[in-house]
């Protein structure tokens, strides 16, 4: 192992490691479970309790650091950025690798999900979650994990209370329940011991939580924990994680999950019963509980109970088959075909292509051909729409399987309709030169979910364009991690793992950008989150200030006005230039040991400051920003600007002010 390899990676399990130790530490030493609304439900932390009390919260941190340093998991740690995934929301295990799933689809059970939640939990978790698009699942799942061990606690069965008023499953409290309840089952009354009434009423909170695009902060705000008490958010993530196999769009593939989970249900009615323990896997813990360690912690074997392997369509499962292993870890291209013949075009422009037609980078590949050259169907999919696509000229678009979406742009001619089926060769359209171009040519581009689509702000999770060549080479498989923004953190994480002989773990979950820093007010979330949509923007000095919703361009300046613009609708304009912006927040200068997410910091002198970021993570000194030319919207480290640093400045909310996230939908005030 090459020494500064070797070095690298020994500073980065050290500083995960007393993380986590001291989290540790400071949780046994609290006696909690991370959940300050409903404490007393854990059965380790009762022991843990004691240990400190005793006077030993030094010795299981001491423990812990020892333990972490000997094991794989510690070395998978140095996989991915420790910092950003424990500092990213400002506490422990702060759920970078919650992902923000596709508005439509889900993520279908992987072997674990089969093999540890009872079916009956599932198929309700899924059921609720389907209500809303975007809402995982799998935190459903995770929650029942946490909450009841899936009903195995006394306080889950018809009549059990925990002493403190929370009841069933889910363990609603009175008021929760008022708001929140709901008749999942259809029979005409709101249960709380109802395993699908209560998996619906843990959707609708989650969902007015706004869980589809903050996981973490959800279930943190559902449990009643405290920004440092992670106990409970780590262990749903930690087996939301575990749970979620490949992603699909593929609404008959979804269907066929649901009936044969319903199918698995019938055979075995009465598993399990609730208030009793039933052998139900616990392989994770609250103080092992991290995302970091979910792809280390093994499946438990099938039982009597679990979920068999999806049949093949139109075959039956083998008597009491569980078919481990064979759920597919993504789709991938095979059996595709490229959309024109061998030899009928010429490569013009490659993914990634940079140049004045392209404000974010290319994003297909362009096969020149002549006019009226034929173009086909790769493969089976859905005619999702055709016509006038703007600089994209007469534009078709087909959805595949698992959500792969597939645009043919510029064409001449166009020989199918919106919600046509095709199949694998048939022809399409033709090529053309309509729209932006200056030639005739096909632009095809492949688009999975769970990458970042740079032209479409707030949909950090695709369907985002990934390299066709990559795809067809079978490269790249759905659901994919990341694209360009994550290349270099891809290819450290794979190398790590090579040199020390760990497990991969690749950044931030389904290729979403991360989950945002923890903010007391929602209006500065609501700032980052806009920011943090304008990664990969190219640099432009002097670039045109407030542009919308999805900009072609920033400089440092335009970039912290418009993200602070655009979170408040359009309310607060924080300056024009760095020469604005700095006296007018001058009287909210703040020290650096105050620094919050989203204040700004400037550089150069008070009469001359030259650049302005948006800070990230205080602790890592993490910064956004539009830097220089040449480079893209990014992130970066405040103590490596080149430039004097002036100070640290606030940006002064207006009272009343409604945060409006890129969605467009109104958040909640500061």
């Amino acid at each position: 192992m090459p020494a500064p390899v070797a070095a690298l990676a020994a500073r980065k399990i050290a500083a995960a490691a007393a993380r986590r130790a001291a989290a540790r530490a400071a949780h046994a030493t609290r006696g909690g479970k991370g959940n300050d609304k409903k404490p007393g439900r854990k059965w380790l932390l009762a022991l843990l309790g004691l240990l400190a009390a005793a006077g030993m919260a030094f010795t299981v941190a001491f423990g812990a650091i020892v333990g972490v340093l000997g094991s794989k998991s510690a070395e998978a740690a140095c996989l991915d950025d420790a910092s950003a995934q424990e500092g990213a929301t400002g506490v422990p295990g702060g759920g970078a690798y919650n992902p923000i799933i596709p508005g439509k689809g889900m993520y279908l059970p992987s072997d674990t999900a089969r093999a540890e939640i009872p079916p009956r939990m599932m198929l309700a978790a899924i059921r609720a979650a389907a209500r809303y698009p975007g809402l995982d699942w799998t935190l459903i799942a995770g929650q029942m994990y946490q909450e009841t061990r899936y009903g195995q606690h006394p306080s889950a069965a018809p009549g059990g209370d925990n002493g403190l008023g929370y009841k069933g499953i889910l363990q609603f409290g009175g008021p929760a329940w008022s708001d929140y309840g709901a008749d999942g089952n259809s029979d005409g009354k709101k249960d709380l011991y109802n395993v699908d009434d209560a998996a619906f009423a843990a959707a609708n909170y989650l969902h007015a939580l706004n869980a589809e695009s903050d996981p973490w902060n959800a279930l943190r705000r559902y449990s009643g924990s405290t920004l440092s008490n992670t106990t409970y958010m780590r262990v749903v993530s930690t087996q939301s994680a575990r749970y979620r196999g490949a992603f699909s769009s593929d609404t008959v593939m979804i269907e066929r999950w649901q009936k044969h989970l319903s199918d698995t249900l019938r055979k075995n009615p009465t598993f399990p019963t609730l208030g009793k323990v039933s052998g139900i896997p616990e392989p994770v813990y609250d103080l092992n509980a991290s995302v970091l360690n979910a792809p280390q912690i093994k499946s438990a074997p099938p039982r009597h109970w679990s979920t068999p392997g999806l049949p093949t369509a139109g075959a039956s499962p083998a008597a009491g088959a569980t078919a481990p292993g064979n759920q597919p870890a993504g789709v991938s291209s095979s059996g595709w075909q490229w959309p024109m013949k061998q030899g009928s075009y010429t490569f013009t422009a490659g993914f990634g292509a940079s140049g004045g037609r392209w404000s974010a980078g290319h994003t297909g590949l362009d096969l020149a051909a002549p006019t009226g050259t034929a173009i086909y169907a790769p493969a089976d999919g859905k005619v999702t729409s055709t016509g006038d696509g703007g600089a994209y000229g007469s534009l078709t678009k087909i959805e595949h399987t698992a959500g792969v979406i597939t645009f043919y742009a510029h064409q001449s001619t166009m020989n199918v309709k919106a919600g046509q089926q095709v199949k694998r060769g048939q022809r399409i359209g033709s090529v053309g030169a309509t729209g932006n171009v200056t030639g005739p040519h096909l632009h095809w581009e492949v688009r999975t979910p769970g990458v970042r689509d740079p032209h479409s702000p707030g949909q950090n999770s695709g369907p985002g364009p990934i390299d066709p060549k990559n795809w067809m080479d079978g490269k790249v498989t759905t659901p994919a991690y990341g694209n360009g923004q994550y290349a270099e953190e891809q290819a450290t994480a794979i190398q790590c793992a090579a040199d020390i002989g760990g497990a991969v773990v690749l950044p931030d979950g389904a290729g979403a950008t991360g989950p945002l820093p923890a903010a007391d007010s929602e209006v500065v979330r609501a700032a980052l989150a806009w920011a943090q949509t304008g990664l990969g923007k190219p640099y432009l000095f002097g670039a045109r200030r407030l542009q919308g919703d999805s900009p072609a361009d920033f400089d440092c300046s335009s970039f912290t006005q418009w993200a602070y613009y655009q979170a408040t609708g359009g309310k607060l304009n924080i300056g024009e230039n760095t020469f604005g912006q700095l006296p007018n927040l001058s009287k909210y200068k703040v020290p650096a040991r105050q620094v919050k997410a989203g204040d700004l910091v400037f550089f150069g002198t008070a009469a001359n400051p030259v650049h302005v970021a948006i800070v990230w993570d205080p602790a890592t000194k993490k910064v956004i920003h539009a830097a220089t030319t040449g480079s893209p919207v990014k992130f970066g480290n405040w103590s490596q600007q080149k430039d004097p640093l002036i100070g640290f400045y606030r940006v002064g909310i207006p009272s009343g002010t409604t945060a409006v996230g890129p969605d467009g939908a109104p958040r909640e005030g500061p």
